[in-house]
Formats: C-alpha cells, sequence, structure tokens
C-alpha cells in the first residue's frame, strides 16, 4: 500500500477535523451530520417554539419533516402535541404516513437541579440512538446506564448531541436527563 502525499494527506486531516466539529445550536435541522434523533429532537423543540410564539410559517415549515419520522410519544398518558401543532395549522393537510414504529420522544420540563429517568428496551444488534434537545440549550446533561449500571455515554450539554451505541445483549437501559442549570428547561428527548 502506497503512503499518502503531503497535499492528500492534509486534505484528510481537514476533513476530519470538519466533521468533528461543534453542533449547531439553533432549532434548525439542516446539519447533516447529526443523527436523525438528534435532527428530530432538535425539529421538536423547534415545533414547540414556534407554535408558543404563533409562527406558523415556521411551524408548518418545521412540521413535515416531523411527521415524516412517525414519532410516537413514549408517555403515553401525556397529550400528543403533533395533533396540536398540525390543527393550528390553517388548511392542515392530514398526517404523514411513515414508518409502522417510528422514533419515540418524550417531551418534559425540569426544574434547575432537578432530574428525570426512565428504562428503555434495546435489542441484542440493534444499533440504537438516544437524544435531547432543551431550551436552554446548556443546562441538560444525557447519560445512559446499562443493566449492570455501567455507563455507556454521558453528553453534557445534551443539546443536539447524541448517544450511539449497539447493544451486545437484549436489555434494558437507564436513561437520565439532569438539568444542571439555574432555571427550569423544557426538553425533547428522542429514542431511535
Amino acid at each position: 500500500m502506497r503512503a499518502l502525499g503531503p497535499g492528500i494527506a492534509a486534505a484528510a486531516l481537514l476533513s476530519a477535523c470538519a466533521t468533528a466539529s461543534a453542533p449547531p445550536t439553533s432549532g434548525a435541522s439542516t446539519d447533516t451530520a447529526l443523527s436523525p434523533a438528534a435532527r428530530l429532537a432538535l425539529d421538536l423543540a423547534a415545533a414547540d417554539a414556534a407554535f408558543a410564539a404563533g409562527e406558523t410559517k415556521r411551524l408548518a415549515a418545521t412540521l413535515p419533516r416531523i411527521e415524516g419520522r412517525n414519532p410516537r410519544p413514549l408517555d403515553t398518558d401525556a397529550p400528543d402535541p403533533v395533533a396540536a401543532w398540525r390543527a393550528a395549522l390553517p388548511g392542515a393537510p392530514p398526517p404523514l404516513r411513515g414508518r409502522a414504529l417510528g422514533p419515540g420522544y418524550v417531551r418534559g420540563t425540569l426544574a434547575a437541579g432537578a432530574a428525570t429517568r426512565m428504562d428503555q428496551l434495546f435489542l441484542s444488534g440493534q444499533a440504537a440512538t438516544i437524544a435531547a434537545s432543551s431550551t436552554p440549550q446548556q443546562a441538560m446533561r444525557l447519560r445512559i446506564f446499562d443493566a449492570a449500571g455501567a455507563l455507556v455515554c454521558d453528553r453534557a450539554p445534551a443539546h443536539a448531541r447524541d448517544c450511539r451505541f449497539t447493544p451486545v445483549f437484549t436489555q434494558r437501559y437507564r436513561i437520565e436527563l439532569s438539568n444542571g442549570g439555574a432555571k427550569s428547561a423544557r426538553y425533547y428527548l428522542v429514542v431511535d
């Protein structure tokens, strides 16, 4: 095998550095380097903000990306905000039909210093991605633990940064999200 020339080696190093750059801080999901779960978390947070601000144009631009993934709330007792967002748009088209089992998400608010956790079953050999998006963006910390309590992933801040892993064994994983900020934060947690 031949050694790379200096120009090719420099280009390869620059390319590697470009993919390791920090994630965007806006609610838009235009960065193709983000995982689908991280893009969905960003889109959910952006749609929520647009709905709260009454910005129907921004909501109309974001909602098709969300519905294209066909996400479902993981908390079945909480109302699905996607239906309310769709109803808020004048002349809204019927919902898109996507995968039978799309990604799941949890929407919530954490007070300053508070934490939440959930257990989720992941299947052996199937890639898993967990991502979070929050407002404010810098306060949340995402941690994943396997059934034995070993740390699998730690992201602080969690905003637009995902945890990807492939379980060796089918088992339950503990997902923890904590707010280390000085004020409450709204979040979306996506499991794909």
